[in-house]
């Protein structure tokens, strides 16, 4: 199972989580080509930089000026529309909430109301969209952050100066450790608070979990800090280790919406869960209900389980200790006449049995070209196996 650990060794921001894992091998290309689904315009570039002799990327987007600014409801169409992959566009539609929540609490409105102003600029989506995207073509299933760095001093924002930390981003931050520093400028801006929030659950701890280190990226601030480099760290691993501690988390939940339920099985993925799910039930008096489901590694059950309580209102879930098998799995993307599609491949031994387009792609080859999805699956299959055949000479 590959990990992803951010060190914020200077701050974070969103082109700096995105820049780390582009450098820490996210393709930019077919993020590049993914974000394009958004129907936003933007260009992206990276940039190869050095801080402190420390070799490191900086990613700039480009996008015309705008002067309309979008809400939560908007963004959160933008991303549910363009047809992303589901682990990316949970994360991307959890770190939005949570700066909804953060900034509907700092200007007392509902989290639908808020109207984003930075956040809800191209560049700012574009960050947070395409670092979720980074995440989905690393493969990564859990992630660890350590302590945000809070610098001091004043910003300038779209409502005048305010002080730093930026009062969205402490509401971002309740609950969860931070690190305080003398650094005269903002270190920690409310979009990197919200990604680290939504891939983390909240949770951050310097304790990274055992694993294989595979990659290192770095990805580089705009700003020249006093104390410390301007980077962040983000260091991609295989968790230690075939026997992996797994807990399987339910409750059963009769007085919520489908709504609330269906939105707190996204979270739940985003926040790190290995899988979530629904199943109807029939409860005492015969009353209908749904069982909500999780598997989660058990270094995080009770991070998960107190998650699913305030998320869906229950007052207790159960749990307990279980085991699986998994296959080896591995990405690759293959070119056909009418564009590219991603395939997950599952192996045993080193010897493939499946081979999966993803959904996402091929609905949208589908719905371009007007061929049947089923054709679309068969023909990046057929692909695949060509291209296999090849390489066997």
């Amino acid at each position: 199972m590959t990990h992803a650990h951010f060190q914020p060794v200077g701050g974070a921001a969103g082109d700096m989580t995105l820049a780390s894992l582009v450098a820490a091998g996210a393709p930019l290309g077919e993020i590049t080509t993914s974000l394009k689904r958004l129907n936003v315009p933007f260009e992206l570039s990276a940039e190869s930089t050095e801080v402190n002799g420390v070799g490191a990327l900086r990613i700039s987007v480009g996008s015309p000026e705008e002067h309309a600014h979008r809400n939560f409801a908007a963004i959160r169409a933008l991303v549910e529309g363009a047809e992303l992959p589901e682990r990316a566009a949970s994360r991307s539609i959890e770190a939005f909430r949570r700066l909804a929540v953060a900034e509907g609490s700092v200007h007392g409105v509902e989290p639908e109301e808020v109207t984003f102003h930075e956040v809800g600029a191209v560049d700012s989506i574009v960050d947070v969209v395409g670092s979720c995207l980074a995440l989905d073509l690393l493969d990564v299933s859990s992630v660890t952050c350590g302590p945000l760095p809070m610098g001091t001093g004043v910003v300038r924002a779209a409502h005048g100066p305010l002080p730093i930390p930026g009062p969205a981003t402490l509401e971002v931050l309740k609950g969860s450790k931070v690190r305080w520093t003398e650094e005269p400028r903002e270190t920690t801006t409310p979009t990197g608070a919200a990604l680290m929030g939504a891939f983390t659950g909240g949770l951050f701890t310097d304790a990274a979990p055992p694993m294989t280190l595979l990659s290192i990226g770095y990805g580089v601030g705009r700003a020249r800090l006093q104390n410390a480099p301007n980077l962040l760290r983000a260091v991609i691993g295989e968790l230690e280790g075939p026997a992996e501690g797994l807990d399987l988390l339910e409750a059963n939940v009769d007085d919520a919406t489908g709504e609330i339920l269906a939105s707190a099985t996204e979270k739940l993925l985003a926040a790190g869960a290995l899988d979530a799910w629904l199943e109807p039930i029939i409860m005492k008096r015969g009353r209908g209900a749904y069982k909500i489901s999780a598997l989660v590694k058990s270094a995080d059950r009770e991070r998960l389980a107190r998650f699913l309580m305030r998320e869906t209102g229950t007052l207790g879930v159960r749990h307990r200790g279980v085991g699986r098998t998994v296959a080896e799995r591995r990405h690759t993307t293959v070119d056909l006449p009418y564009g590219k599609c991603r395939l997950k491949i599952g192996s045993i031994d080193g010897r493939d049995f499946v081979i999966s387009p993803e959904f996402a792609d091929a609905s949208r080859l589908s719905a371009e070209t007007g061929l049947p999805l089923p054709q679309v699956y068969a023909e990046a299959t057929a692909a695949y196996e060509a291209t296999r055949q090849f390489e066997r000479g």
